[in-house]
């Protein structure tokens, strides 16, 4: 049974015309509806997209994550019929300057790190494990590439992560401790990131010892003074020419040091320090300004003379 307007029904029928009016109103008003719907979907579907990259990308950096590099690295393992390698890269200097500077600065450290380390690897899997933790997947160029393929890459990402960068009006330093792991076939990716996690703490040991940032490769000599040599079947040996442990930083903030770097010796204060680096700002060596930068303690030595630039002037009795 149809409904009928009021003014038609009081005249017995419909205007001239009022049906096809009524119609087209209706129409508009359908349609109008359709495009509510649709937009709403589209909301959604945003909403989907957003909430799936979240899932699988660090909010900081951008990243991959360590829940989606787990996803991703057993195919690409076994893409190509190419060689690939697992690295694993941890930060030198992170903690004084997240200490000193608050974790503002040390988000935008990590964010700096993330976009030279992106540059640096291109297309090949880049993942923030958490904290100052990134891991990597790259693979061979080519299929025919030399057995030490990675050494290049390595290389080329601790030196790409060693520049100075400008943070908040301050010169910050920060290098890389890299753990590698060339991957077989087939391979195991749990066992891969074990030992790449390893070859990583050797480095930072190195690091610490010899105050050069330094990379573990897996099965491979010694080149540069820059690397040291890991051999899986011997993970309890310490690597060769280092020691277990080097001593705590014994200084604190205020204190004014020498720098010894490159052969030079800098003036510099301590900003801020923890169980085993300082974060120091020194002379710059064209005595032009200052710049910040992070290092273990056998670089450093008491500075009894007093420097214009850092130390304040004594006040007046």
């Amino acid at each position: 049974m149809r409904i009928l307007d009021p003014a038609a029904a009081g005249t017995g029928g419909a205007p001239p015309g009022g049906g096809q009016q009524r119609t087209e109103a209706d129409a508009a008003r359908l349609q109008a509806r359709i495009d509510q719907l649709e937009a709403h979907v589209q909301r959604l579907e945003q909403e989907r997209v957003t909430l799936r990259w979240m899932a699988g990308h660090d909010a900081l950096t951008g990243l991959a994550n360590r829940r989606l590099f787990h996803a991703l690295a057993p195919t690409l393992l076994r893409a190509d019929g190419r060689s690939s390698a697992v690295l694993i890269l941890d930060l030198n200097g992170f903690k004084p300057i997240n200490d000193t500077y608050g974790h503002d600065a040390g988000d935008e450290v990590l964010c700096v790190i993330a976009r030279r380390m992106g540059a640096c690897l291109g297309d090949h899997l880049v993942a923030r494990f958490g904290g100052d933790e990134f891991a990597a997947l790259p693979s061979a160029p080519r299929p025919d590439a030399p057995e030490a393929w990675w050494h290049e890459i390595a290389a080329s990402l601790s030196a790409a992560i060693a520049p100075p960068m400008d943070i908040a009006g301050r010169t910050l330093t920060v290098t890389a401790s890299i753990g590698v792991v060339p991957a077989g076939h087939p391979a195991d990716l749990p066992d891969l990131l074990r030992r790449a996690d390893q070859a990583m703490f050797r480095a930072k040991r190195h690091a610490r010892t010899t105050g050069k940032a330094g990379i573990t490769w897996v099965v491979a000599t010694e080149g540069g003074g820059r690397a040291v040599t890991y051999e899986p079947a011997a993970t309890t040996a310490a690597p060769m020419g280092l020691t277990a442990s080097a001593p705590a930083v014994p200084y604190r903030a205020g204190d004014p040091v020498w720098v010894h770097r490159d052969g030079m010796r800098r003036a510099g204060v301590v900003e801020g320090a923890s169980e085993w680096a300082a974060l120091v700002r020194y002379r710059c060596s064209d005595g032009a300004g200052t710049m910040v930068d992070t290092m273990p303690a056998d670089c450093l030595a008491i500075r009894a003379e007093a420097d214009p630039h850092l130390d304040p002037a004594p006040s007046e009795t």
